[in-house]
């Protein structure tokens, strides 16, 4: 199962922990330094999402866990920031595909590729 395997020192995000990154990340690159969780609630809302406060707030002490991302409180506000940029996060799910699906063979992985 993909989310058990690991890569390098990280596990993989699961869909939903994706999802969430991708979020965070969405804030981080126009320019928040670091996000409510609200904030991250609310893009989910803006796509139609009914998830909880409660769960979201859940799935970011998973992602802390992880150490995808930090958490801060101030009063009763909950701030988020990544650990691992969008970028680097490509890197280690490459690196698990390549692993993975590719046996290692980078040239297939690239042939693989070029033909999408």
């Amino acid at each position: 199962m993909a989310n058990k395997k690991k890569t390098g020192k990280r596990k993989l995000l699961t869909p939903k922990e994706h999802e969430i990154m991708l979020k965070l990340w969405t804030l981080e690159e126009s320019g928040v330094k670091q996000s409510k969780v609200r904030d991250i609630l609310e893009l989910f809302k803006a796509e139609g999402s009914d998830m909880a406060y409660t769960t979201l707030a859940t799935f970011i002490k998973i992602l802390v866990a992880k150490k995808y991302a930090t958490s801060s409180k101030s009063g009763i506000l909950i701030f988020v920031k990544s650990k691992v940029s969008r970028k680097d996060y490509a890197n280690i799910a490459m690196k698990y595909a390549l692993e993975d699906y590719f046996g290692g063979d980078k040239a297939l992985m690239i042939e693989t590729v070029q033909a999408l």
